[in-house]
């Protein structure tokens, strides 16, 4: 006789089955006429039903769960268990929360979709309950439920889970955990509970972060020795950790957190332990920022953990376990931190990575001697073996990366500092490189369905890229020489197949690349065989300065309609995707990394161009045509809105052709000032007579070596408020110093810009090098940009630190006269108050400029009352030094603010917002327009104050705005009464916009708030 579970018969389940049955038609109840549904509030019915449940379940476990008896009861179990823990009887619901854990265990998640809802709706209420038999089972149950919930239901859940306020209930319980009333398996159940809920719903996380007495207990609670409390308080500050504030709050005083997580992460932890240690420092490595906050209080130990963690495994029958494999897979990912530049890197060439990445890439290596006197012949052939192996083939990418990072942020003398890792480093780059000619052999035949082939192949590619680029010698010349050396059998008919095919994309007049993997491979290859002397020199005869640069200008049409340029590992899962208010420094291989690859090999071309004399007067004279179109497109680049990395490359490329710098909006304001006379405080004479008037503010900031030597700083704090006489200081200058190459590095130190004949580049470099001018002198030599640097700019906010606040000369005053905790480090004045320079108000604002040089009373004061409040004048002060207008709080702390705060970050915008046309400031006032207008768009609620705010200052383009923002929600602020506030000329203006929003076929919410 068939049995189901434990010898159960199938008469006994039956028998069960009827007994099951019996009890739940104690209360079935015939509803609406149709349906019939379980509703029975007798508590001795409902503990009878349970039972009766409990024992049915009793025979089945999840591989029997298709038995066709519980898959016909499923729906009638449910309905009752949902009922009765709808009824909250504390005698009875602990019962029936258990069996709910149960009947999750047993039936497969599919089937119980359909009651996920209901379930959640009943158990979400009893966590407040303080009896621990109810509220346990109630929070593991829930948590089953939620881990299951598909994608498309995620959103009822939540409001679900929003109105029982289930995360405000959770909350409350663990912060009562220290008074001692609760077990540990309780806290951890709710922690484990309260870490799914943010791990899914993002809006769940403010609520914890923010609230200061829990971030206390879970400090308190990770110091203690229980490994399990230890485990399910990484997984909270893992969830929290998908929020950028969140991640902030969590390192701002982080040190106690993270000497718990490296712990966790040692040999002597659980596998979970060690799991959960390495995913939450992979989360708080997130953005750049935070990466290097982390690393700066715990950078050794970090990096000697993730090490060990990669290098100490184990075989078995000549296979890797699986919980060993997701341990290595976890610590690779946090390997992927060496995308950022920062003293980490120092140890990771400490701890040996070489060589502990090339156990990942070769079977039984430790067992294995590298002989370190073989050719370049042999050690390829050995290579060749070893990829042949394909050993562990899914931490390959994350091979290739690691040590392509590594060495793109290595220092120029890097091999100085090995410590016995050469052989490794030596076979790892030849791995690399033979990984990287296969996938150029490969061509048409590279598959993007295969991942793990795709991702090798993209990975490998770039590693040899950087590793070629890399600032290091030692690194960069091992790459080229192994890539020479591997390439010298049918290099050229490789590289002709790569010319050719990138020859197509833009001739064939499509929009879209035909293969993506493909084009990252052909472009990466070009980049390399670009640098190698012989093989620049074949594609320079193919036209192939040409083709790229017919592919940048393709690249520039239709960048819109080009995907993601990577199949390499992310460090994110797919959970992990839920991140929210992440504000992360790009990736150099991210944004626009097709354009940057082709710019890399341009750039290669152009050098090799240069430096070979034929090549150079082929370029210059008989090609103009070329060289103009080279200096169009590389301009448009380097001035659009493209990856750090593209634009970075094309001003390299363009300091081949006598361009340098970058052209700011704040530079081309700066230089409007320079040999202004009015506002130069500063005078440069020359052996010549001539002479050059400048700004002392300016060039503290920008070239500080050109400031007599007491004036680049300064003891004193406080500032004149009498009127003074401005005076000028005349500086004379050597005779050895070479005019026209201190007026253009001026010019640089000005705008950050500069254009220079080959005549004056010798000497300007001469000077640029005295001077300590690096990002000039790195230009004017040629030197390759860093990886991942960010675009230089001119940092005037460093005129108002205390080091340089003596070169003020105007104090702004706000129309608030107090400001609580109003604090001025600069002086002793306790109103508030901001610190400027009138040569920077005065580039910035033609209003100003006119004011100052207009000579009456206003224009000798060193006071300037500004009709805004203090957190505008913050703003507004931010826009003169930076050109950039500070965004007002995002993501989950915009979303939690009351109306009245988001008003207030509002007003600020609109009071400069009115500033701006009376300063006449058309950027300025476009700027303010786009925060205000995005503000509106993530809460339209504040329409009506805005409308108003705007009204009142007569800004009626904003008004017109704000209108349009409110047309979706008219009805429910006429029903509301809102309108009944505004003028009648500003409601018909809000219904117009409606009615033109409705014909355009917008929704009106017609809902009652």
């Amino acid at each position: 006789m068939a049995s189901s579970k434990g010898g159960n018969t199938t008469a006994h389940i039956n028998t069960l089955h009827h007994r099951l049955y019996h009890a739940l038609n104690l209360g079935f109840r015939v509803c609406d006429e149709k349906e019939k549904k379980w509703k029975c509030t007798d508590i001795e019915i409902q503990r009878h039903v349970v039972k009766s449940i409990s024992a049915f379940l009793d025979c089945f476990s999840r591989a029997t769960a298709n038995n066709r008896l519980i898959k016909d009861s499923i729906s009638d179990i449910a309905g009752a268990l949902v009922f009765i823990l709808g009824c909250k009887n504390r005698a009875v619901v602990g019962l029936a929360a258990n069996v709910v854990i149960r009947l999750i265990r047993i039936v497969p998640p599919s089937i119980l979709q359909s009651y996920s809802l209901d379930l959640v709706e009943s158990l979400s209420p009893l966590l407040s309950c303080q009896q621990f038999d109810v509220s346990l089972p109630c929070a593991v149950a829930l948590n089953a439920i939620l881990v299951n919930v598909r994608e498309t239901k995620e959103k009822e859940v939540w409001k679900i889970l929003e109105e029982a306020k289930t995360v405000v209930s959770v909350v409350g319980n663990l912060q009562n955990f220290l008074e001692g009333n609760m077990s540990v398996e309780w806290f951890q159940e709710m922690a484990l509970l309260l870490s799914t809920i943010m791990l899914k719903w993002p809006r769940s996380r403010y609520s914890v972060w923010n609230n200061p007495a829990l971030m206390g207990i879970l400090e308190s609670v990770s110091q203690k020795p229980d490994m399990g409390l230890r485990v399910v308080t990484l997984k909270l500050y893992s969830s929290l950790a998908l929020c950028g504030h969140g991640a902030n709050e969590l390192l701002d005083n982080g040190k106690p957190m993270l000497d718990m997580m490296i712990s966790c992460m040692g040999e002597s932890s659980s596998q979970t332990a060690r799991i959960e240690g390495l995913k939450l420092a992979q989360r708080l490595a997130t953005g750049n920022r935070e990466c290097l906050k982390m690393i700066n209080m715990c950078s050794e130990s970090l990096v000697k953990a993730t090490i060990q963690t990669m290098g100490k495994w184990f075989l078995s029958s000549g296979k890797l376990e699986h919980d060993q494999m997701s341990l290595l897979v976890e610590a690779c990912k946090l390997g992927l931190i060496t995308r950022w530049e920062g003293k980490h890197h120092i140890y990771f060439w400490k701890y040996r990575i070489s060589e502990t990445l090339l156990s990942l890439v070769v079977e039984n290596f430790h067992s294995q001697s590298l002989d370190g006197y073989v050719s370049l012949d042999e050690e390829i052939l050995v290579a060749e073996k070893v990829l042949n192996a394909n050993y562990l083939p899914s931490l390959r990418s994350y091979v290739w990366d690691i040590i392509g990072f590594l060495a793109a942020h290595c220092e120029e003398e890097f091999d100085s500092i090995l410590r016995g890792d050469e052989l490794c480093l030596n076979f790892l780059v030849t791995c690399a490189c033979l990984t990287f000619s296969r996938s150029v052999q490969k061509g048409y035949q590279i598959c993007q369905n295969d991942i793990i082939s795709a991702s090798h192949s993209e990975s490998a590619s770039r590693a040899v890229l950087m590793m070629i680029y890399s600032p290091s010698k030692y690194i960069s010349s091992r790459a080229r020489v192994t890539l020479s050396f591997i390439l010298e059998e049918g290099g050229e008919q490789n590289l002709n197949s790569l010319v050719n095919f990138l020859r197509y994309i833009p001739s064939s007049g499509g929009y879209i690349l035909p293969n993506i993997l493909q084009t990252t491979v052909c472009l990466v290859g070009l980049a390399c065989y670009s640098s190698i002397p012989q093989y620049a020199s074949f594609i320079l005869r193919n036209q192939g300065l040409e083709i790229l640069l017919s592919f940048c200008s393709w690249y520039q049409r239709n960048w819109k309609n080009i995907g993601a340029s990577s199949f390499a590992p992310s460090p994110q899962s797919t959970s992990e995707k839920r991140i929210c208010c992440w504000v992360c420094t790009e990736d150099w291989d991210n944004k626009d990394a097709f354009l940057l690859y082709s710019l890399l090999a341009l750039a290669e071309l152009v050098n090799h161009s240069f430096s070979e004399q034929n090549h150079a007067i082929e370029l210059s004279v008989k090609s103009e045509n070329l060289k103009d179109r080279l200096c169009t497109t590389l301009k448009e680049i380097r001035d659009e809105t493209y990856g750090s990395g593209p634009r970075w490359y094309a001003a390299h490329i363009l300091s081949y052709l006598g361009y340098y710098g970058f052209q700011h909006k704040l530079g081309k304001r700066l230089m409007g000032a320079y040999e202004d006379e009015e506002f130069s405080d500063m005078r440069l004479v020359f052996a010549s007579g001539n002479s050059a008037s400048v700004n002392k503010v300016i060039i503290a900031v920008s070239c500080p070596m050109l400031l007599p030597p007491k004036e680049g700083a300064h003891s004193g704090s406080t500032i004149l408020t009498e009127k003074s006489q401005r005076t000028v200081q005349e500086i004379r200058m050597s005779a050895n110093v070479d005019t026209l190459a201190l007026v253009k590095l001026l010019e640089f130190a000005y705008s950050g810009y500069v254009e220079v004949e080959s005549t004056t580049l010798k000497k300007l470099k001469t000077l640029a090098r005295h001077c300590k001018a690096k990002v000039l002198l790195q230009m004017l030599s040629r030197r390759r940009p860093k990886w991942g640097s960010p675009i230089p700019g001119i940092d005037l906010p460093l005129a108002l630190t205390p080091k340089l606040i003596h070169f003020s000369d105007v104090i702004l005053v706000p129309k608030e006269t107090n400001v609580a905790g109003f604090n001025c480090r600069m002086c002793s004045l306790t109103s508030p108050h901001a610190h400027s320079h009138r040569v920077i108000l005065s580039s910035g604002c033609e209003y100003l400029r006119a004011l100052f040089r207009s000579g009456m009373q206003e224009s000798h004061l060193d006071r300037l009352n500004v009709p805004v409040s203090w957190l505008g004048l913050t703003k507004l002060v931010s826009w003169f030094y930076s050109d950039e207008l500070p965004d007002p709080p995002s993501g989950c702390k915009w979303n939690n603010m009351d109306t009245e705060a988001k008003l207030d970050e509002l007003q600020a915008y609109v009071e400069i917002y009115s500033l701006s046309e009376w300063w006449i400031m058309e950027d300025l006032q476009n700027d303010c327009a786009h925060v205000i207008l995005c503000c509106l768009e993530s809460a339209r609620e504040l329409s009506i104050k805005t409308i108003e705010l705007a009204a009142s200052f007569s800004m009626w383009k904003l008004v017109e705005a704000a209108a349009n923002h409110a047309a979706p929600i008219y009805h429910q602020l006429r029903d509301s009464g809102e309108l009944d506030e505004l003028d009648d000329e500003l409601v018909n203006l809000i219904r117009t916009a409606a009615v033109q929003f409705s014909q355009q076929g917008g929704y009106i919410n017609r809902s009652k708030s």
